[in-house]
């Protein structure tokens, strides 16, 4: 990993076209500090002129798309250089799409509930270029430890969704490859997804939080990106 220290916050340093840093554990938890603290520090070391999070509720509401007054979004869709938006996970996937050339960026809380409600072909879908040409698939739960049961097998199925090929069973018990899900997802838009790994927040405990490990920590993890 390439990881960077910016006074005492320690970054995972992924892409520079477009922009994408995602925070880690460290002296200092990024995601633990107040709004304008990170505006200020982003602004200072990476040039950005806006910094946004999202209130996240597990929907399919996507900022950009969506006419929404409370700000409960799962997702944003940009246009705006040096805007920077944070994704918060802490076992669901952070997903980034993005065309180089428009210079549009979505970025998306896929936990199973957003995916198995559309919340990736809404955003794609919903981009009025109709264009994204890449994604990053961030830090998440690995299939060796996302555990499902039947009726998580069953949601998918009344969405009219078949996950029987990413469904694999060990001593009794099933897991869900989330993230070859998603892939399976972005390929049939013909979109290219840049990172063959994508690091377990579950297990990759000195750098992410989790929350089937922590017990619901309070704390995120932070993808951050923009143009």
């Amino acid at each position: 990993m390439n990881v960077i220290e910016i006074e005492g916050f320690n970054f995972l340093e992924v892409s520079q076209s477009p922009n994408i840093i995602i925070s880690l554990k460290g002296e200092r938890n990024f995601s633990a500090e107040d709004i304008k603290t990170k505006k200020e520090l982003l602004k200072k070391y990476f040039g950005v002129l806006s910094y946004q999070e999202l209130n996240q509720t597990h929907s399919t509401n996507i900022l950009g798309i969506d006419a929404i007054e409370n700000n409960e979004f799962d997702g944003f869709l940009s246009n705006d250089s040096k805007a920077a938006f944070a994704i918060k996970t802490a076992d669901c996937i952070p997903l980034l799409l993005w065309d180089e050339e428009k210079k549009s960026m979505s970025g998306l809380h896929c936990g199973w509930k957003g995916i198995k409600n559309n919340i990736i072909s809404k955003a794609i879908e919903g981009n009025p270029s109709k264009a994204f040409t890449h994604a990053y698939i961030g830090p998440h739960i690995s299939k060796e430890y996302f555990e499902v049961k039947d009726d998580f097998i069953e949601a998918f199925s009344e969405n009219n969704k078949d996950i029987t090929a990413f469904l694999e069973n060990f001593d009794g018990k099933t897991y869900m490859n989330l993230r070859q899900y998603v892939v399976h997802e972005l390929h049939q838009y013909g979109i290219e997804v840049i990172n063959n790994y994508s690091p377990c927040s579950y297990l990759e405990k000195d750098h992410f939080f989790s929350w089937r490990r922590d017990n619901a920590n309070p704390f995120r993890n932070l993808t951050i990106a923009w143009f």
